[in-house]
């Protein structure tokens, strides 16, 4: 019969009772201090208060004292008709304003109060103010003889609950009164008893004020007065006793539990030594078992690892069988003996400077990845590590030194092991297999480098083994593949068309994903090949080449169809999203070539097909896309799509594109105007010129649309030129009419920077306006950090000779850096709307914008806030330096003749 429990878990049990034990010993340990402290806190407080309220007694009697032991006073008032106004003279408010003497009475043993003081006033009914029975006086009085008699010294006050009339209610409610009565005796003449005893009392009420005050003395949050026969339940409590012990009152305040405090402190501190120790003797029972569970795991590691390199050799079936499918067979093997997150096989380049990867297998989605590559450039100390060594280990990936220039890729990938193994082929490195970890700090065993090795000496094996058919596939690729630019040719694209169609047509027709051939011409290559010589023409479609193969995706193709076209394969889900890819592809097609030291920009012809909504046949696919190429001549810029019945916004985009090159000729273009202010002035400063398009059909256009698509069409540098020539003419007028220092923003594109005669054309337009230069700002994007041409730098050169200022339009959203804008100044800086809308609210935003105004300040720079919607925003930016706002805090966009009413009706902003 087996044991309830394992062996192995007995001393777990041990340490958990232990853990236990101690833990309820601490917790009745530390309840039972707590209650102790707090009963000792509660203690204190009583003793101190009573102390307090004793003392207070003792204060009144002796300041009672000062009156009743008087030589004068005795002679005044122990005589049959007692001298009622020497009393008033001397006993005056100032009992109440300098003792804190609520009641001050003079009393006769027969006769009762004769004078009485209410908070310093004379009280017009005395034998009211303190509501005694003649019982209660007598008693008094008698106590007050008695104590005089058996104790030379002032009596002490005592404490005396009265029922007072509230003046609010009209009803009785109890009181507390510190009281303290003398009799009146001479001072320093012998006190010989007279026929007449009359006595002073000083009392002070035990009120609201009082209790505050002692409140406030020791720390306490309130303290009030219950005239209950028991404590108040859940307060801390202090009875009032009169000189019989007989309870008057109960003065209490909250409960305070110091020892909870204490408890909260000591708790915690206590479970984590506890926790401590249970740990520690868990690391005593875990290194009791370490041994025996580390041998029984590398037992088991030797185990998988010989049945794996056993699977490793049987797996290849042939020499006709692909590297990568072999690869593809064993790397989940590999991965699944060693546990990793990826395998992979890479190879060494004919030259050795270039390591490709032959196939990579990311375990944790079992997708397989290809053609990586790393260049020995880039890569030099892990190149360097691995030929120096059979394999490479390391247990901290991200830190280690020899692989300094990969760390980005690692901590992309949170690599922390790797563990990389030479494949030698014929006493040569050949490639390497990879070994990669997401575990921390993973340690590799010895056992498992000894497997790896193994592992890609049989890689080696194989790919010693596929050599002899290298000669075959020399042959395919000359019969397949272009010689010139290495690319496959029309025919290996047809067959490449074939296969994939083949493969669609056995799909179920709904989920058949379109298939698209793209054809591209470059136009006027005979003209380059004149002008450049043959083989400049022979770069150009080199690079042509070089640049499609870049733009293509996974399964996707380039080829070379005739001497100057080129056939794209493209892989899409639908048609939309390929028609959008090859808008894409075509902008970046369009920038221009380096030849000869100059940029060349080549014009395409391109035509689109698509499988299977043009055809399902491959020959008729490219016949199809060569079609559409030919229709795509007759618009020069354009592509087109072979299909008729293209979407609705190609054609709005044909539609644009075409009537934008006669939109300024039939007058529609508009300007508008939006002002912006000073913020050390809170007054117009100037204003920014907006180019519209109101097209008489499709109403408003945005510069969104027909901006990029003017400067792709050529169409841009018109556009440009008018919009100068308005914004230029507006400015004069307005500056001599409204305002003398007004300066005019304008949008320039960077094509029209690249134009050798732009700063001369601006300079013409100026002196034929008579407007100075210092009134023109022109704003360019930050994209200018990537088109620094000579034709740019001199432009720009020009026009700042002319006092003309260059602004970086919506600063912070492109590709200016600090050190750029150091090398190519510029005049102001325009922060990006989306770095100021939850300004000031947002700490991390506001930062951002104070970090952007003092750089552009360091930089020599002015500094305009755009998008200014309300005064907190301006405010803020007034405050941290910034120099100009603008927005539609300020205005929206104006017409020419509202800006001008604006110009005559604004009012400086109330910064």
């Amino acid at each position: 019969m087996k044991p309830l429990l394992h062996k192995p878990l007995h001393p777990v049990l041990l340490l958990v009772l232990i853990f236990l034990s101690g833990a309820l010993g601490i917790g009745w340990l530390a309840a039972s201090v707590a209650k102790d402290v707090d009963a000792e806190s509660l203690r204190v407080s009583q003793l101190a208060l009573n102390q307090e309220l004793a003392r207070e007694r003792r204060q009144l009697a002796s300041s009672l004292q000062d009156y009743a032991s008087w030589d004068e006073m005795n002679d005044k008032l122990n005589r049959q008709v007692p001298d009622m106004a020497w009393l008033n003279q001397n006993l005056t408010a100032s009992v109440y304003y300098n003792l804190n003497v609520h009641l001050a009475l003079l009393v006769d043993a027969n006769d009762g109060v004769l004078l009485a003081r209410r908070n310093g006033m004379l009280s017009a009914d005395p034998a009211r103010e303190l509501p005694l029975s003649k019982q209660q006086w007598l008693t008094l009085l008698r106590s007050t003889d008695r104590y005089e008699q058996h104790d030379q010294t002032t009596l002490p006050s005592q404490l005396l609950r009265v029922d007072s009339i509230n003046p609010q209610t009209g009803y009785p409610e109890p009181r507390i009164l510190l009281l303290s009565i003398q009799r009146i005796k001479a001072e320093q003449l012998p006190d010989t008893p007279g026929p007449y005893r009359r006595y002073l009392v000083f009392a002070r009420y035990l009120d609201q004020a009082a209790l505050q005050q002692l409140a406030t003395a020791f720390l306490l949050p309130e303290a009030r007065l219950y005239f209950t026969a028991d404590s108040p339940v859940g307060l801390s409590s202090l009875p009032l006793q009169d000189n019989n012990g007989q309870t008057l009152a109960w003065l209490a305040w909250p409960a305070q539990t110091p020892g909870n405090a204490m408890l909260e402190r000591i708790l915690p501190q206590s479970a984590a030594l506890l926790l401590l120790i249970l740990l520690l003797g868990a690391a005593i029972v875990r290194m009791a078992e370490r041994w025996q569970r580390e041998s029984r795991q590398q037992a088991s590691r030797l185990q998988q690892q010989g049945a794996a390199l056993q699977k490793l050799v049987t797996s290849r079936r042939d020499d006709q069988q692909e590297l990568r499918e072999y690869l593809e067979e064993v790397m989940p093997l590999l991965s699944q003996t060693l546990r990793v997150s990826r395998v992979s096989v890479w190879q060494f380049s004919p030259d050795g400077k270039e390591l490709v990867c032959l196939a990579g297998l990311n375990t944790s989605n079992g997708q397989f990845n290809y053609d990586d590559t790393l260049e020995q450039t880039q890569h030099a100390d892990y190149f360097q590590a691995i030929r120096q060594q059979r394999y490479l280990t390391t247990d901290h990936a991200q830190l280690d030194e020899r692989l300094q220039s990969l760390r980005t890729y690692l901590v992309a990938r949170d690599v922390h092991a790797m563990l990389d193994a030479t494949i030698m082929v014929g006493g040569l490195h050949h490639g390497i297999l990879c070994m990669e970890s997401q575990q921390p700090q993973r340690q590799w065993q010895q056992d498992e480098i000894n497997f790896v090795c193994s592992a890609a000496d049989i890689l080696a094996l194989v790919i010693e083994s596929r050599a002899r058919l290298h000669a075959e596939g020399e042959l395919y690729r000359q019969f397949y593949y272009d010689r010139f630019t290495g690319l496959p040719n029309r025919s290996r694209m047809l067959m490449q068309l074939d296969e994939l169609i083949q493969q669609k047509e056995s799909q179920p027709a709904n989920n058949v994903e379109p298939l698209g051939c793209l054809m591209l011409a470059v136009e006027g290559l005979t003209n380059i090949n004149e002008l450049y010589g043959r083989d400049n023409g022979d770069l150009v479609i080199r690079e042509l080449g070089k640049r499609l193969e870049l733009l293509t995706e996974n399964g996707e193709m380039v080829a070379r169809s005739a001497d100057n076209r080129f056939a794209l394969l493209m892989l899409g889900r639908d048609e939309e999203r390929l028609c959008r890819r090859v808008d894409a592809l075509v902008s970046l097609l369009n920038n221009p070539l380096e030849l000869q030291g100059q940029q060349l920009y080549i014009r395409l012809s391109i035509g689109l097909a698509l499988y299977p909504q043009d055809t399902n046949d491959a020959e008729s696919l490219l016949e199809h896309a060569e079609m559409a190429l030919q229709m795509s001549r007759e618009g020069p810029g354009d592509w087109v799509r072979f299909h008729p019945d293209i979407n609705s916004n190609w054609r709005r985009r044909n539609r644009l594109q075409t009537e934008l090159r006669q939109a300024i000729a039939r007058n529609e273009m508009l300007l508008n105007y939006q002002p912006y202010v000073s913020l050390k002035t809170g007054k117009v400063a100037g204003a920014e010129a907006l180019v519209r398009w109101q097209h008489p059909e499709l109403g408003l256009v945005s510069p969104a649309d027909f901006i990029p698509m003017a400067e792709e069409t050529g169409v841009i540098h018109a556009i440009g030129a008018w919009v100068l020539e308005e914004g230029i003419r507006h400015a004069a007028n307005w500056r001599l009419r409204f305002l003398e220092n007004f300066t005019i923003s304008i949008n320039v594109s960077l094509l029209q920077l690249e134009d050798p005669h732009f700063a001369e054309s601006v300079t013409a337009l100026l002196a034929t306006h008579h407007l100075p230069g210092e009134a023109l700002e022109l704003e360019v994007t930050e994209g200018l950090a990537l088109r620094n041409t000579p034709e740019i730098d001199g432009n720009l050169h020009k026009l700042r000779a002319q006092g003309i200022a260059i602004a970086i339009d919506d600063f912070g959203t492109g590709y200016a850096s600090f050190s750029y804008l150091r090398r190519f100044p510029v005049e102001k800086l325009k922060i990006d709307k989306q770095f100021l809308d939850r300004v000031p609210d947002s700490e991390a935003g506001s930062n951002l914008v104070r970090m952007i105004v003092s750089m552009g300040h360091t930089l020599g720079a002015s500094v305009t806030g755009e998008g200014i919607e309300n005064i907190e925003q301006a405010r803020f930016l007034a405050r941290h330096g910034c120099d100009y706002a603008q927005g539609y805090l300020i205005s929206k966009p104006l017409g020419a003749g509202a800006l001008e009413r604006f110009l005559v009706d604004a009012e400086a902003l109330p910064l």
